[in-house]
């Protein structure tokens, strides 16, 4: 159990402005003076979004009044948007819809903070900041916090309002990534949360009372997850009721460095610069922003400090507030190249039932496809016709649903292309489907590749089925082969480069400006090696990818022919490569 105060795991030197410019264009405003905030503003250089996480036990210790510029002059918001619009800087507020690591008590004000936060093992949560103190959280299930809540959002939003404050508010879901994906820093298993989960039990066997007394893991497991997404929903219907004129939605934040695995490596100061660089680009493929905050500065200065300059900084933040065409200084920007959007069994669903992991695809796509897809776990699809039509979908057919069967039918009509694990399919779907290709007069191709395929076309559309269940028992080298063989079909205009063990790599994309009206786009290879080793590989260029230039050359030797690339990167080393393609 750790102990209630926070501790000083060791004896940081930290400079001001690290404290107060963590990472990412972040800025804590409750770090320092306002006094200072002009100059510290007008020192982010080359910064057009300043990303304010706000902090509730700043403006309140009891979570009942409030200061808002009153007493604290720290506090005054409204003053700091004005200083970063004299610089023609745009103000991005973040309210913590869960415990915040950073934060002391993870956020809350001291006075809520009552129940600490329980993991599944039964240890107190708790992470390590950027200064080496220890944060222990307090859990968020606690009605007396969700009720101050409440007020804390209404009392920001009339803040906002009577002071004509127009920026952008985001709920910021705090986590980080794991095995199982994205884990949100809500999740708890204090006795705040089983009281609350007994109550809510009590309530479902009210309304059905069929329900047994004693339920089956796989119940259990589906009324907790239920359970918790009716607490989530409190958080983010209270920010968008008293933020509504400010309010954007859920944004996922990971914190890098804030797994339990990384907590010990942390406590025993055992950093790993490769393990954080994975994290990373695990958060891209989550649509989750990265965030370094949780990371001592020294860790920042070599190969990390590059990925979360090039890939977050200068790429990924635009992607994610955005989220449409923009540009930067030379007119265009890149964003994530994704073949594949990828979504994965809801968490209702028993842990037993085989997910994507189980059937190799993660495997198969990390190491062919370098982080080209999007992992959409457990969210709800819904097709957009603005999306990109070259991109191939994934699901499983135990997910089905009447809105999620309509939108795979619309997505594949107006020439999407969707493949569909169609092991827990019920028969209801599986007559609609037959019935869809009968009365559409469509041509069901067969083909046997380890299990049965079936192949549907439309136009550009493509609608491929195959049974899950039946490759669970495949060996990896199995599996790769039938994922090579299933998705060589798609026809997918990538450049496969598998770099040695190590080394991470990345895919972005940006179209092409006037004088790259040659190609279709251009595509920039990301290669980083944050390992304490030298390491060497090549690769072949096929003959529709042109290379245009290498930049951010860091500790590498690079040599290149028509058709090969040989790469040499030191420990911490990386570069960047631009190439045009063309079909």
């Amino acid at each position: 159990m750790l102990n209630e105060v926070e501790l000083s795991l060791t004896t940081p030197v930290i400079r001001d402005e690290d404290a107060v410019f963590p990472g990412e264009n972040w800025f804590f405003y409750w770090k320092t003076s306002a006094s200072l905030w002009r100059s510290k503003l007008e020192s982010m250089v080359g910064v057009s979004k300043v990303l304010v996480p706000l902090n509730w036990a700043f403006h309140s210790e009891t979570g009942d009044s409030y200061d808002f510029a009153q007493e604290k002059p720290e506090t005054d918001l409204k003053k700091l948007v004005g200083i970063a619009e004299e610089f023609g800087k745009e103000v991005v507020f973040l309210v913590p819809m869960s415990p915040c690591p950073f934060l002391p008590n993870g956020g809350l004000p001291p006075l809520l903070a009552r129940t600490p936060m329980i993991d599944s093992k039964g240890k107190v949560q708790a992470f390590v900041d950027q200064e080496g103190s220890l944060h222990k959280m307090y859990s968020f299930f606690d009605p007396r916090v969700y009720r101050a809540y409440g007020k804390f959002t209404n009392e920001l939003g009339s803040y906002f309002s009577q002071h004509g404050l127009a920026c952008d508010v985001w709920g910021m879901d705090c986590g980080h990534v794991s095995l199982n994906g994205f884990q949100s820093t809500i999740k708890d298993h204090s006795s705040v949360y089983e009281q609350g989960f007994s109550r809510f039990l009590q309530a479902k066997r009210d309304e059905n009372p069929d329900l047994d007394e004693v339920m089956t893991p796989d119940q259990e497991h589906r009324f907790g997850w239920e359970f918790q997404e009716v607490i989530r929903s409190i958080y983010a219907d209270s920010c968008e009721q008293g933020l509504s004129g400010n309010w954007e939605g859920v944004l996922r934040v990971g914190f890098i460095g804030g797994s339990q695995d990384d907590f010990f490596r942390r406590v025993n100061q055992i950093d790993s610069i490769a393990a954080y660089s994975y994290d990373l680009l695990e958060c891209l493929s989550l649509d989750a922003l990265p965030s370094s905050v949780l990371l001592p500065t020294r860790l920042k200065k070599g190969v990390l400090g590059r990925m979360f300059d090039q890939l977050v900084n200068k790429s990924f933040s635009d992607y994610i507030f955005l989220r449409s065409g923009f540009e930067d200084e030379t007119g265009v920007s890149f964003r994530p190249k994704r073949f594949f959007e990828v979504y994965d069994l809801r968490p209702d669903i028993s842990p037993d039932v085989a997910g994507w992991a189980d059937l190799g695809l993660w495997e198969y796509l990390q190491k062919y496809y370098s982080w080209c897809y999007a992992d959409k776990g457990e969210l709800e699809f819904s097709w957009n016709e603005e999306e990109d039509m070259e991109k191939i979908y994934f699901f499983h057919g135990i997910n089905m649903t009447k809105n999620l069967f309509h939108n795979i039918l619309k997505t594949f009509m107006s020439g999407g292309k969707v493949i569909l694990n169609r092991s827990g399919l019920e028969r209801e779907y599986l007559k609609k489907l037959e019935a869809f290709f009968l009365e559409n007069d469509l041509d069901i191709e067969k083909v046997k590749v380890t299990t049965t395929l079936f192949n549907a076309s439309l136009g550009e559309g493509r609608f491929l089925i195959f049974e899950g269940d039946d490759l669970l028992d495949l060996e990896d080298k199995k599996l790769h082969e039938f994922w090579h063989r299933l998705l060589r079909t798609f026809k997918t205009n990538h450049m496969m480069v598998i770099p040695p063990e190590g080394v991470q790599v990345a895919w972005r994309v940006r179209s092409c400006n006037t004088s790259e009206l040659t190609y279709e786009e251009v595509r920039r290879l990301d290669i980083y090696n944050p390992s304490s080793y030298k390491r060497k590989f090549s690769f072949q260029l096929p003959p529709n990818f042109r290379l245009l230039k290498v930049l951010d050359e860091e500790k590498v030797t690079f040599k290149h022919g028509q058709k090969e690339v040989d790469i040499e990167l030191l420990p911490e080393g990386s570069l960047s490569l631009d190439f045009g393609v063309f079909s």
